[in-house]
């Protein structure tokens, strides 16, 4: 019988990791599940409504963006929404961000567990984002956390909040927008 010994992935992998919608925890594939359709139409429309009002401040991207959390072992964890300033970046980032972003908004799945959103937001806050939201569609709350704090604010869809730099809406609203 022959077994095929999986590869570790490592740094110098960064740039030529393969296709699909995975992390990497500890330099291994940790696959993911696909996110229904209304996961993907909050991700959506969220991001059409913060890019219409922070495209000027800075850069956004959507869809699983890679954030580089660890070098050795290598840790890239898959976010849903990133923004991040023109403060800190000068030019447009390429590829899995490895600067840390000022904000990042993740739509949690059926399939999540609280465990793996702790973990995830964790990972964010040991690279220094400031803010992660946490967006619960099956409970209709929102979440945001901020390093540093132990205090978690929570939100319901009705309720109007501040994503970043003053940028306030209910998800209700955002949802609703014609």
């Amino acid at each position: 019988m022959l077994v095929l010994e999986r590869k570790r992935l490592t740094y110098k992998d960064i740039n030529n990791l393969p296709e699909g919608s995975y992390e990497v925890i500890d330099g291994e594939i940790k696959e993911m599940s696909p996110a229904g359709f209304l996961h993907g139409k909050l991700e959506g429309l969220i991001f059409s409504f913060l890019w219409k009002k922070l495209k000027d401040k800075g850069y956004m991207s959507v869809g699983e963006v890679g954030v580089l959390i660890n070098k050795d072992p290598l840790r890239v964890r898959g976010a849903d929404i990133v923004f991040i300033s023109k403060e800190k970046v000068e030019k447009e980032p390429i590829g899995i961000l490895e600067v840390p972003p000022d904000l990042i908004i993740e739509i949690v799945s059926p399939s999540n567990t609280l465990t793996e959103m702790e973990e995830k937001i964790q990972d964010y806050f040991s690279i220094g984002v400031p803010k992660v939201i946490l967006i619960d569609p099956q409970t209709k709350k929102v979440f945001i956390h901020t390093i540093n704090s132990k205090n978690i604010k929570v939100y319901n869809f009705n309720e109007k909040f501040e994503f970043t730099n003053g940028v306030k809406a209910s998800i209700n609203d955002i949802i609703n927008q014609t």
